[in-house]
C-alpha cells in the first residue's frame, strides 16, 4: 500500500491510498485532474472517497468527483451542506458504522472542529493494517490503542513560536485546528508496538515548520518510526509489518 499526497493545506486537501488493485481517496479538496495524475490515471481502480467535513479546502470538488462516478462517504450534515446530485453515489454514514469500500474497512467517528460536523476515519486493509486519519480537530475524543494502529495521517497545524501574528485574523485561522503539542499528545495516547508511520498533515502556512515538527515528533517516537510532513507529491509506503 502506498499513500500519495496531492494537497495538504488550506489551499486544498487530497490523498490517495493506493493498493495493488484498488484505490481509496481521502478528501475532495483538490481538482480531479490532479487526482488522476497522482494515481497514474488508474481511475477504474478508485473504489470511493472519504470526506471529513464541508469546509471548501476539503470539499470544494465533491460534485466533480460524484459526476465522475466516484462514491463519496461522509456524515449527514456535510452531505446536506455540499448538496445532492441526482443519481450520484453520495452516502451519509452513521458514527461508528463499519463500511466496506472494496477491500477497505472504514469506521467513522466524530471529532470536534469549532462546531463544524467533522469525521475522523479508522481505515483497515489487508495490505497496510490500520490507518487513523484525523484532520481539522481540537482533540480526539476516543482512544485507539486497542486497535494497534500502524499508521497515522494526522493534523499538526501550528506551533506557537512559528505563528506569524501579522497575518490577518491569525487567531481565527487557528480555531478548530490541532497544535503540534495536541498532535504529539494524540500519538502518545494511541501509540502501540505496531506503529510504523506518522504523516503530519495540514501544516499551516505562517504557523509551522516541517523540519521542527518532525524532530519534535521523533523525540517521542524514536528514530525507528517513519515520520513525515505531508507535502504535495510525497509518497509513503504503508507496510503492515516492518519486514
Amino acid at each position: 500500500m502506498k499513500l500519495k499526497v496531492i494537497g495538504s493545506s488550506s489551499k486544498g486537501n487530497g490523498y490517495a491510498l493506493i493498493a495493488d488493485n484498488e484505490i481509496l481517496l481521502l478528501e475532495c479538496g483538490c481538482p480531479f485532474k490532479e487526482i488522476k495524475k497522482a494515481i497514474d490515471w488508474q481511475i477504474l481502480k478508485i473504489k470511493g472517497c472519504l470526506l471529513t467535513h464541508g469546509h471548501s479546502d476539503h470539499s470544494k470538488y465533491t460534485k466533480d468527483y460524484l459526476k465522475a462516478g466516484i462514491p463519496v462517504y461522509t456524515n449527514e450534515e456535510t452531505k446536506q451542506a455540499v448538496g445532492e446530485i441526482s443519481g450520484a453515489q453520495f452516502y451519509s454514514v452513521p458514527e461508528f458504522k463499519a463500511v466496506h469500500i472494496g477491500g477497505f474497512k472504514v469506521i467513522t467517528f466524530h471529532i470536534p472542529h469549532n462546531g463544524t460536523p467533522n469525521f475522523g476515519y479508522l481505515i483497515e486493509h489487508e495490505e497496510m493494517g490500520r490507518l487513523l486519519f484525523v484532520t481539522d480537530y481540537e482533540y480526539i475524543p476516543y482512544n485507539f490503542q486497542k486497535q494497534q494502529v500502524q499508521h497515522f495521517l494526522i493534523e499538526a497545524n501550528y506551533q506557537e513560536q512559528f505563528i506569524d501574528k501579522n497575518l490577518p485574523n491569525y487567531e481565527h485561522k487557528l480555531l478548530g485546528h490541532a497544535s503540534l503539542e495536541t498532535c504529539i499528545g494524540a500519538i502518545k495516547a494511541n501509540n502501540s508496538p505496531n506503529l510504523r508511520n506518522i504523516i503530519m498533515c495540514h501544516l499551516g502556512a505562517g504557523s509551522s515548520s516541517g523540519k521542527y515538527f518532525i524532530n519534535e515528533m521523533q523525540k517521542v517516537t524514536g528514530r525507528s518510526i517513519n515520520v513525515n510532513c505531508a507535502i504535495p507529491g510525497l509518497a509513503v509506503e504503508l507496510d503492515k509489518s516492518p519486514f
